[in-house]
């Protein structure tokens, strides 16, 4: 059998009907039809929902090239590496269970996957989510990396990794507690003088799931994700200027908005709150952007819930 060129990758828990749209999407094109270069692995983490059957169904329909693996218990994001190992691609691309795929989105990946295959570069794709004005752009440090990708680097649905890469680095798990294990593997090929292409084209569409979420989000990207950017700000990879704008981005740009969203829409969203004040004290305390937001914040609430109630009337 011919040389798979890309696994998709996708990590899966109670998303029955999500999976199946987000595996349509992908079969559906030509190049998953009539070729050889790509295979879909899905590792399900224990769903107590219909995702075994979807999964299955589409296996039997392209055997070889869809495999399905199931999980004894729910292993939470130790999952997104456990999928990555079934893959058997030349480039591992990790896939939400909730990305629908554009039309020839695997034409495309296949030619920038063939392109980087001598060099090896790390590759990201950041979907469009970043305001760049560059579709496509080099970073060939660290602090670059930070600088120009900011958080969207914690997302899995831009992360992929070259099969070579993921042999070779060792304990890819060890940080998975932190829910970034993507976030990690990256700052620790970039680190190691690797450069990055980013890639910020359209590939798919991210649909909401039902619920979101399942985890804090200040633990996660203030303690654990500013964290991280400490550490490497202390070995001088990241610079004080660059971490110092970083955390002004996360605040503005992430932090504010989604505490509104989780606020307003709480029926969209199943975050916890705990200890909220004291994570983000602990990292903003001197931080002048904190208070902006002490003002900025209950104005921009208020406003939300008062179009919220105008839009019932």
């Amino acid at each position: 059998m011919p040389e798979v060129l890309l696994s998709i990758c996708i990590p899966t828990y109670n998303r029955a009907k999500n999976l199946e749209d987000t595996l349509i999407s992908i079969v559906q094109q030509r190049r998953f039809q009539e070729t050889d270069d790509v295979e879909i692995v899905i590792s399900d983490n224990c769903s107590g929902d219909n995702t075994g059957n979807v999964s299955e169904k589409f296996a039997a329909l392209y055997k070889e090239k869809i495999r399905y693996f199931r999980n004894t218990e729910n292993i939470s994001d130790a999952n997104f590496e456990k999928v990555l190992s079934y893959g058997k691609g030349q480039y591992l691309k990790l896939n939400n269970d909730t990305l629908i795929h554009n039309a020839n989105s695997l034409d495309r990946l296949i030619e920038i996957i063939k392109a980087n295959a001598v060099t090896k570069n790390i590759i990201l794709f950041p979907n469009g989510l970043m305001k760049s004005k560059n579709e496509v752009f080099i970073c060939n440090d660290l602090n670059s990396f930070v600088k120009n990708v900011s958080y969207w680097s914690t997302w899995i649905g831009c992360f992929g990794i070259w099969k070579d890469d993921y042999n070779s680095i060792p304990d890819f798990n060890r940080n998975v507690a932190l829910h970034l294990v993507q976030a990690d593997t990256l700052f620790r090929l970039i680190s190691s003088g690797r450069s990055v292409i980013v890639v910020n084209s359209c590939f798919f569409d991210s649909v909401y799931p039902v619920s979101k979420g399942g985890y804090n989000v200040y633990e996660v990207f203030v303690t654990n994700y500013i964290g991280m950017l400490e550490e490497y700000q202390k070995k001088n990879q990241i610079s004080r200027v660059t971490l110092f704008n970083e955390k002004t981005k996360l605040m503005i740009h992430f932090l504010v908005p989604r505490t509104i969203q989780m606020l307003v829409k709480s029926d969209l969203y199943v975050f916890s709150y705990n200890k909220v004040l004291t994570t983000v004290l602990n990292k903003y305390k001197f931080h002048p952007v904190l208070l902006v937001v002490l003002f900025y914040l209950p104005l921009r609430i208020l406003l939300a819930y008062f179009k919220m109630f105008i839009k019932r009337l």
